[in-house]
């Protein structure tokens, strides 16, 4: 009778066990991940300029910032270690003056993250207009810039290059599937890192958004590599070296435009090093996985596209398609393979709710 009970009681306890880490899960997932199919859209008023803040280890994800009023902007102020700031856009052009759209800097010696962001819209203004992406002269770590769209501003698209100045802490920077065009001054602006696999492009008519392509900024070296520099002949591809400092640039199998004066340029003792693979017919095109679009960047398009409609052959998932063939009970392992499917983003988050709280009723 004892080992009856006991061995029921350990039964119940397994089972008991079984629902608890199910609502682990279940909350550590809502938490954690949950919105990666779900996204905000954030209104900033006529004559606003929204400030947000990402510190250490934080995750700005899924927004967009709509500043198509007239005098609205935003400011995504990232600093600390390990942060992450992806799958956000900026719809409209920002007009708020010489100000920053993100300024970052990992001053905890990590690597944080801008992941697939869209800042194509731009800023209103020619000039004394606003900066894509600035790296603080803080910023001792590592950033890694990937799948991100900046166009038509008026300070730099990518202005990575602080932390090489003298009075910066020295962090690296690695750019990577990003679009850069008609930005003025320069589109990728760096002192220590690497931009691969990127384009630039230079296509606007109006002076004050006619960019160099790659400018490295001492100490260097910036290496390049897979890329195209299609500058049509408004500016330089690569300058290696700023105020009487010289810099270094290697390039690797990359398309850039020459027209302009040769299209390279040293300053003071820098050098540019055209290492193999390069050649002068450079094209046009945003890089694979990069937004062409604010609503691509937070998967907007994708959630329309894959919502169903009346379509027969594209039936949205229910409770009943984890339930057990023989007994019609959700058990545990249906509530596993719900969750897979929502990590996958084959199901959405009320639908998981539901099947977990069909399990836990069994």
């Amino acid at each position: 009778m004892r080992t009856t009970e006991s061995d029921e009681d350990g039964l119940l306890h397994r089972r008991s066990y079984l629902k608890v880490a199910g609502a682990a899960v279940l909350g550590t997932a809502l938490t954690g991940t949950a919105a990666a199919s779900d996204h905000e859209t954030v209104t900033v008023s006529e004559d606003e300029r929204k400030v947000v803040e990402v510190g250490d280890s934080g995750i700005l994800e899924n927004v967009t910032y709509d500043v198509t009023a007239s005098g609205a902007g935003v400011t995504i102020v990232a600093n600390g270690t390990d942060w992450t700031i992806r799958n956000v856009a900026v719809d409209g052009a920002v007009d708020m003056g010489n100000r920053t759209i993100i300024g970052a800097a990992d001053t905890g010696g990590g690597t944080s993250r801008i992941e697939n962001v869209w800042l194509g819209d731009g800023c209103v203004r020619e000039k004394d207009g606003a900066t894509g992406i600035w790296v603080d002269p803080d910023h001792d770590g590592h950033l890694e810039i990937e799948r991100v769209n900046v166009q038509e501003m008026s300070d730099n698209g990518f202005y990575c290059s602080a932390p090489g100045t003298d009075w910066g802490s020295g962090g690296t920077v690695a750019v990577r599937d990003c679009y850069a065009a008609n930005n003025w001054i320069s589109q990728y602006r760096l002192s220590e890192g690497t931009v691969e696999n990127c384009v630039a492009s230079v296509t606007d008519d109006r002076e004050h958004r006619h960019g160099r392509g790659v400018w490295a900024w001492a100490p260097g070296p910036v290496e390049v590599r897979d890329s195209h520099f299609d500058m049509n002949g408004n500016h330089y591809s690569f300058v290696a070296g700023a105020n009487d400092e010289g810099s270094r640039i290697d390039v690797f199998d990359t398309e850039w435009d020459d027209e302009f004066h040769g299209g390279w340029r040293t300053v003071a003792d820098g050098t540019v090093n055209f290492e193999g693979g390069n050649g002068n017919d450079p094209q046009n095109f945003v890089p694979d996985g990069c937004p062409t679009s604010a609503a691509e960047a937070v998967c907007a398009e994708e959630e329309e596209e894959d919502s169903g409609g009346d379509d027969p052959e594209n039936e949205s998932p229910s409770v009943d398609d984890y339930r057990d063939d023989e007994t019609g009970a959700v058990e545990f392992d249906g509530f596993r393979d719900a969750l897979v499917d929502w990590e996958r983003g084959d199901i959405g988050t009320s639908l998981l709710i539901d099947v977990f709280n069909a399990w836990f009723g069994n």
